[in-house]
């Protein structure tokens, strides 16, 4: 069997041209769960591909390879962030950056373990045997590179939960510090290998490149280094969510109070009412007495109206969530959000009034923030019983459709100063507490796009 040259030149480019491929298919499977708009993710993907491509068939000095190499990593950063909403740019740098590391190490360990097959000593038995054996090695060889990188990238999306949260400058050095100091090293490497191809062609250097079990430590080292860096970082983040958890807690528990001492001054003040009532009825039988009707009339309706600012502008059978949702009409009021609100408390179950007002300050909450920038507001509560299945129901109107966190289950919030999603999280946690969940639904009847909260409670 004759084998020429160019039969191993033609396989190697295309077993090449496949793992670049693959390679750009890698990229897009390690941004797709970070990037909202897919077609962001095709065109960066489709020029990682196709810039990576252009060396590969030119003769280019070096200095024109490590520039087509950057703009292999500028070119898709910008097409993302200007395709994907213009957000989060810090962490569309990253995670490119994470994506060269991995591939840069990927393919040194691959390089090294290369340089030890080449030492390996064998006496192939014909040229079929030498022939099958290269072929089955770079199909190997290849292969095993490409399950390196997505195995890698599928243990990284684990690590990574929070993957739409805006990363903030402090975060970005920190995450970035230990990537870029380990993508420093691969110009250096890659002159040092350059030197020695060099050496050998002219002469200079007789042995070939040895193998270097450090290499691939280092390599090794480097990508548990940014896992673990990772880990921290998400350790931190739900340090952080725990406390402002913790603070919205708080500060619902000081409304819950002040909505107690609201319900205890109104009733003081009905206590007082009746006491004089007799007084009242005794000046206006006076007032009746003496011919003065108009006088009489006044003095009902300054009764009537003092007598009506006591009780709350909300009525659901119980003092503590008429309270919760009276301050809330008001505030919708006050705002010109119309506020629709058929809300019954569920005296059969047992479910601690506390707890519905943290549902439902919550609740409204949301639907309050949401409804400022909509041009035609609408909010409305609503309620149902069946057996021991309690459901309360919040529907907004909303500008927009919501980015969902599939994860968390919850909206991404436009927070960045106390991250997101804490108001839903009390919500459903409350709703775990009573064996129940929540469920979110987006609307859109042609006119209106409508946020939909179910949450439900077994009491």
């Amino acid at each position: 069997m004759n084998v020429s040259l160019d039969f191993f030149d033609r396989f190697i480019q295309i077993v090449l041209e496949i793992f670049y491929l693959a390679s750009a298919v890698l990229f897009y499977y390690w941004l797709s769960p970070f990037i909202i708009r897919k077609r962001a993710l095709y065109a960066a993907s489709f020029l990682y591909w196709a810039i990576s491509l252009i060396p590969r068939f030119g003769d280019f000095p070096v200095w024109c390879n490590r520039l087509f190499g950057i703009l292999a990593f500028i070119v898709p950063v910008t097409i993302l962030y200007f395709l994907d909403k213009r957000c989060n740019p810090l962490q569309k740098i990253f995670l490119c950056a994470i994506f060269s590391l991995i591939w840069w190490i990927v393919m040194e360990v691959m390089s090294e373990l290369g340089f030890y097959q080449r030492d390996i000593s064998y006496s192939p038995v014909s040229v079929t045997a030498l022939v099958i054996g290269f072929i089955a090695y770079n199909i190997l060889y290849y292969g095993f590179g490409a399950a390196i990188m997505f195995f890698s990238f599928r243990l990284l999306h684990r690590t990574y939960k929070r993957k739409q949260e805006e990363l903030t400058w402090r975060e970005f050095v920190m995450l970035l510090a230990p990537t870029g100091s380990m993508l420093a090293v691969k110009p250096i490497v890659r002159d040092y290998f350059l030197l020695w191809m060099q050496g050998i062609e002219n002469g200079s250097i007789e042995q070939n490149i040895p193998g270097n079990p450090f290499r691939i430590l280092f390599c090794i080292l480097s990508y548990v280094s940014m896992l673990v860096i990772l880990i921290f970082y998400q350790q931190i983040k739900d340090n952080q969510e725990e406390e402002y958890a913790r603070r919205a807690l708080e500060s619902q528990t000081e409304d819950m109070h002040r909505h107690m001492e609201q319900i205890e001054e109104t009733y003081e003040r009905m206590r007082a009412m009746r006491h004089d009532m007799g007084n009242h009825m005794a000046v206006i039988q006076g007032l009746i007495e003496s011919g003065d009707r108009d006088a009489a009339s006044d003095y009902i309706g300054e009764w009537r109206e003092n007598f009506g600012e006591m009780g709350m502008s909300v009525k659901t059978g119980n003092p503590f969530t008429d309270a919760a949702i009276s301050g809330f009409a008001d505030r919708f009021d006050a705002a010109g959000i119309p506020f629709e609100q058929s809300f019954v408390y569920p005296d059969e179950l047992r479910i601690e009034p506390f707890d519905l007002c943290v549902v439902l300050s919550n609740a409204l909450q949301n639907a309050y923030e949401a409804s400022v920038s909509v041009n035609d507001p609408h909010v409305s509560l609503t309620s149902v019983l069946r057996n021991n299945t309690f459901i309360i129901n919040v529907k907004n109107r909303i500008g927009s459709r919501v980015n969902i966190d599939k994860e968390a289950g919850i909206p991404y919030s436009s927070k960045k100063e106390d991250g997101h999603g804490y108001g839903l999280k009390n919500i459903r946690n409350i709703a775990h507490k009573y064996n129940g969940d929540i469920d979110i639904r987006q609307e859109n009847d042609g006119r209106y796009m409508t946020f939909v909260l179910n949450v439900m409670l077994i009491g």
